[in-house]
């Protein structure tokens, strides 16, 4: 199986078991760490990186990932937009709505997390994949 997202392509019958998770944020130290904390995880694939909402519904559209961590205010598209044309789709996309400025989880996000929990990410991750 081969994958072609912002990342480039992947083949491995190991790495097609694990969730492809795309990750949507303006702030570049941001996209570092949360990228490092999915690719420290084995239990994950990045399948693309985008830095605003436009660019991340893009590689949702294409990439059709497990699960895409989404921030809300952001450039060109905010995470409401963004989640709108990525569950129209990729309808099996769940959606973690992860920001600094909302205090509820919004009609949009599958689950939602406040950036200051950070640490609890992968694992709010993990449940969702395993939920599917």
């Amino acid at each position: 199986m081969t994958i072609v997202a912002g990342l480039g392509a992947v083949e491995s019958t190991h790495m097609a078991q694990r969730p492809v998770v795309l990750l949507v944020d303006d702030d570049p130290l941001m996209r570092e760490l949360l990228c490092t904390m999915f690719t420290v995880n084995e239990g994950f694939r990045i399948g693309g990186v985008a830095s605003d909402g436009f660019e991340g519904a893009m590689l949702a559209a294409d990439l059709h990932p497990d699960v895409v961590v989404l921030d809300f205010f952001m450039p060109r598209w905010d995470g409401s937009k963004a989640a709108e044309f990525i569950k129209r789709n990729c309808p099996d996309c769940k959606i973690v709505a992860f920001s600094a400025v909302l205090t509820d989880q919004p009609d949009w996000g599958d689950t939602f997390l406040v950036k200051n929990d950070i640490q609890k990410l992968v694992s709010l991750v993990r449940d969702l994949t395993q939920a599917a």
